[in-house]
């Protein structure tokens, strides 16, 4: 199976904004792959159908994509090679996403053990890896090592002006960390900062580009500001995420939980219509996604 024809087409669906056709796509790009007895392209695919489901809130196909792609690699004897390490990570994304922290904290783990001893200390993939431990760190309540795990990721991202939008994010994170350890000033520069690396990657309330990176940054800018009590800015913020999300995943459940955020901030900024109707829209994908 030629993989560069696959991800011209996937791309292509992708672009046209066709997201009724991916997963359709995906699955049988999958039965080709099978059929062809292709080990190494039904990775690269399953990958790529738990990034595309996890994104789309199907948790149940993205987890067991991964899960698939993970058992074929073991199969193979790649376990001490950087894309058992990808897939591992990968993995771990798909189990946070679908609520299993303990599991997702494994791959993590596991990945990072593998990675670690084959990248280099500064790989954008360590600082993925970095980001996400982080974020099961304050899940628990464990804000220092939180902050230490996003130091690290913000370390690396800094070497790294083509990814901008990335080390956006990270330093969205560390802000809310620094919130949630009560250092309101060191939050205020970090998100400022956070926010002119974001307008400089094309992202933005003034930038055209859309990306699901830009959603995620947007969103933790929001909450942010929600948090510094700067409720316009959070609304604004929310709003320019969902934009984003949509146009990438359609009104999936991280645009449902947007627009509930976006309801709180525009109510305690005084746009109350505004609020009414964001929590009507989330009540409604919600039942839709639950059905």
């Amino acid at each position: 199976m030629d993989i560069n024809v696959f991800f011209q087409n996937f791309g292509r669906i992708f672009d046209q904004g066709r997201r009724e056709d991916i997963g359709e796509f995906l699955h049988n790009s999958l039965a080709e792959a099978e059929k062809e007895k292709d080990n190494h392209a039904l990775v690269t695919i399953l990958n790529e159908a738990a990034g595309y489901f996890r994104n789309t809130s199907n948790y149940a196909e993205a987890v067991n994509a991964a899960d698939r792609a993970v058992s074929i690699l073991r199969g193979l004897g790649y376990e001490n090679t950087v894309p058992y390490g990808t897939t591992l990570l990968n993995a771990a994304t798909a189990y946070r996403a679908a609520g299993d922290s303990v599991k997702a904290m494994e791959l993590f783990i596991s990945s990072l053990t593998v990675l670690a001893a084959l990248l280099p200390e500064d790989d954008y993939r360590l600082a993925g890896l970095y980001n996400n431990i982080s974020a099961i760190h304050e899940e628990k309540g464990d804000y220092s090592e939180a902050l230490e795990m996003l130091q690290k990721a913000s370390d690396i991202m800094e070497k790294k002006p083509d990814m901008a939008d990335d080390a956006a994010i990270v330093l969205t994170n560390l802000a809310m960390i620094s919130l949630k350890l009560n250092r309101r000033d060191e939050a205020s520069a970090t998100l400022e900062k956070a926010m002119a690396v974001f307008r400089r990657a094309g992202g933005g309330e003034e930038g055209q580009k859309l990306a699901p990176q830009y959603a995620a940054a947007l969103a933790g800018m929001g909450e942010a500001y929600f948090r510094m009590d700067k409720f316009d800015k959070a609304a604004r913020a929310y709003e320019s995420a969902l934009e984003h999300i949509e146009a990438a995943f359609g009104e999936n459940r991280d645009y449902a939980i947007t627009c509930r955020n976006c309801a709180d901030a525009c109510e305690a900024a005084g746009y109350l219509e505004k609020a009414r109707q964001f929590t009507a829209k989330a009540d409604h994908i919600f039942a839709r996604l639950d059905a």
